[in-house]
């Protein structure tokens, strides 16, 4: 986990037994518990943002999960090789395209080469995501935001923020964890 070069030291965690979902959480699915939420009507298949992390947290509760941890994020991104990219250790050749960015969505799962080891899309140009995790009374976020970067320098395996728990943006949504007991 983590990189020397970041402020996150590099380190070897044992995790307990854990799934993460796939997809991140669309529109549709985030709708359907937490009616309040609004998006435009062709976005459904698009990953939900714009919540806080109670209301990320509510919703994976409610479908009996939770947020991952950041610890679980990483190792559902990085796989058991540490790679720098979900995809391998080097950046994809093709620059990625502003369609697959935070800002401007595209379904989820839409890139098939955003794909970790473990079979999950969208990890490094999607949209930033909430964890369980915190800091200094914030709550860690991962993910790569091309829209807000262009470039995949920026969506390594081990890149993240520390973003207010009240906090809602356009480029931030979520998806669910749970545990195997």
């Amino acid at each position: 986990m983590g990189d020397d070069g970041t402020a996150l030291q590099k380190k070897t965690l044992q995790l307990e037994a854990f799934s993460i979902d796939r997809f991140e959480v669309t529109n549709d699915e985030f709708a359907r518990l937490l009616p309040e939420h609004i998006f435009w009507e062709s976005s459904g298949t698009h990953p939900a943002t714009s919540m806080t992390w109670q209301e990320a947290k509510t919703y994976c509760e409610q479908v009996g999960k939770r947020l991952p941890t950041e610890e679980e994020w990483e190792k559902s991104a990085r796989g058991t090789d540490a790679r720098l990219y979900p995809w391998g250790d080097k950046p994809l050749r093709k620059k990625p395209h502003p369609f697959y960015s935070g800002i401007i969505k595209r379904r989820v799962g839409l890139n098939k080469k955003d794909t970790s080891p473990y079979g999950v899309r969208d990890m490094a140009g999607s949209v930033w995501e909430w964890t369980a995790s915190s800091e200094n009374g914030k709550k860690v976020t991962r993910g790569g935001l091309w829209n807000h970067h262009l470039d995949y320098e920026y969506g390594k395996t081990f890149d993240r923020n520390l973003i207010a728990p009240d906090e809602r943006f356009i480029f931030l949504g979520f998806r669910c964890a749970k545990s195997q007991n």
